[in-house]
């Protein structure tokens, strides 16, 4: 009997100081900063969809070799959303966004998967030309957001990895103040850019 729990603590002691050295080989710390693109598709006429272009970054804390806790934060313009007879109507969105990240840290290619949900804000305006001269307004909302989706990071070398590809379904919740409308935005999200990382061995 003494001769097994021996043998058990032995393994057990072995497992744990694997298990450091795997932890110590991945990164602690990741901070992508990315450029991205939204095609958005707002469910109201006559907009069908357009796109947004923008970038931000985030932050991942890698819990376990695997599992990591991300915050992303994006922002997005489009100055001419819809042209209008003597007018236009344009705007920005902002996601703020936070969830895990399952990712593999090794090999030539780094896949990763990620569930994020938090929170959209956008701000809308319009000039429209009438007979009485250029009318202007402006619309500013809240809505849930989350997002769906992973790509790839490419290691260059210890603290810097090129992102070539993250694509994501974003969903958001955008209403209308000033027409009552509300409804559900099924967006596609492309991201490239790079990877920096820190911490680990």
């Amino acid at each position: 009997m003494k001769k097994i729990m021996k043998g058990i603590a032995a393994f057990a002691l072995l497992l744990i100081a694997t298990l450091g050295v795997a932890a110590q080989d991945n990164p602690k710390f990741e901070v992508p900063v990315v450029f991205s693109f939204v095609n958005v598709h707002p469910n109201l006429s006559p907009l069908t969809s357009f796109n947004v272009f923008g970038g931000g970054g985030g932050f991942v804390y890698n819990v376990t070799p695997w599992i990591g806790i991300k915050t992303d934060f994006n922002g997005y313009t489009q100055g001419n959303v819809l042209q209008l007879m003597g007018g236009n109507v344009g705007g920005n969105v902002f996601t703020y966004l936070f969830g895990p990240q399952i990712k593999r840290h090794s090999g030539k290619i780094q896949p990763f998967g990620q569930a994020l949900f938090g929170a959209a804000h956008s701000n809308l305006y319009a000039s429209i030309l009438t007979a009485g001269g250029y009318t202007s307004a402006s619309s500013s909302n809240n809505a849930f957001a989350m997002e769906f989706g992973g790509g790839f990071d490419i290691p260059v070398n210890r603290h810097f990895q090129i992102r070539p590809v993250e694509v994501n379904y974003l969903y958001t919740r955008f209403g209308a103040n000033t027409t009552g409308y509300g409804g559900s935005q099924n967006n596609f999200k492309y991201s490239g850019g790079v990877n920096l990382t820190f911490g680990g061995k």
